[in-house]
């Protein structure tokens, strides 16, 4: 799905038309899915100080910014984006289209749907890419927690892999412009992963459970088991996984040590600033300047 372009540099700007929600079971599951991550997601990653600071960087005087944002999912980094500079031009891309339908919904009830466009699901290609953007240049190139999910190394013809999509990012980009990576890291050593891997599931537990009476009450309209299951925590230390796993499904990324990010951005000539979250130790803001 790929919303009608605004990127025609003298057209008026107009809102685009929300796609219908997707019909049929399985349409209708993902969209399910895609509400219960929109539930839980805030809980895993409290990342409002990351998100606070690409809006500090948004509101860098520039008339009408380009924005372009890969994997907006449902719409954390979107949402505070689009509030806070409602005049930008903004293509969101994520792969699915079940989320894209959530933060648009999201984004119609708060008003900031204006001068918004989606293209999902995102294919990592040159030409598909190029294509939705129709020669648009970004201000500001958004990448929360996407890098992770772009393999390391791609088979010849199927698609990009994580340093050429990130020399594609910068291609994207005007001259003075900027990358926003948010980013997680592995630790450097068995010892600092188990202390990160641990810090971050006593958080995610000590968050969910301090607002759970409204997490059941959301889940119980969206999947009754798992409203009831989680009403037993604390006590249900296993169902942590499980909810995490619907947050960020196994597999799906691949996570680096933080010096790996550096060399990567180093290989590829990139000057940039890091800024690591005061709590959640794993998660960094990488700002690139183009």
């Amino acid at each position: 799905m790929t919303t009608p372009s605004l990127y025609k540099p003298r057209a008026p700007l107009r809102p685009s038309p929300l796609s219908a929600p997707p019909a049929g079971p399985r349409a209708r599951e993902e969209l399910r899915a895609a509400a219960i991550q929109d539930l839980l997601e805030p809980f895993l990653f409290d990342d409002a100080q990351l998100v606070e600071a690409v809006c500090d960087e948004l509101r860098d005087p520039v008339s009408r910014p380009r924005i372009v944002e890969f994997g907006c999912g449902i719409g954390g980094l979107t949402v505070p984006v689009l509030a806070t500079r409602p005049d930008t031009v903004y293509h969101g891309f994520d792969d699915s289209e079940a989320r894209v339908a959530v933060v648009t919904t999201k984004l119609s009830r708060r008003g900031h749907q204006r001068g918004a466009t989606f293209t999902a699901p995102v294919a990592l290609d040159r030409r598909a890419i190029g294509e939705a953007l129709q020669g648009l240049r970004a201000d500001f190139l958004l990448l929360p927690r996407f890098l992770q999910t772009v393999p390391l190394c791609a088979a010849e013809g199927r698609g990009l892999h994580r340093v050429a999509f990130l020399s594609l990012c910068q291609q994207l980009v005007k001259p003075g412009g900027r990358i926003l990576i948010i980013e997680e890291v592995f630790g450097e050593s068995a010892d600092e992963h188990a202390q990160l891997s641990a810090a971050r599931r006593d958080g995610f537990r000590a968050r969910l459970v301090a607002d759970l009476e409204r997490v059941v009450t959301v889940l119980r309209g969206l999947d009754p088991d798992l409203a009831r299951r989680v009403a037993r925590l604390p006590g249900a230390p296993s169902l942590l996984g499980e909810l995490r796993d619907r947050i960020q499904p196994p597999g799906v990324a691949q996570v680096l040590p933080l010096t790996a990010w550096q060399r990567m951005f180093e290989h590829l000539g990139f000057t940039y600033r890091t800024v690591q979250h005061p709590t959640q130790k794993q998660l960094f803001l990488f700002t690139v300047r183009c």
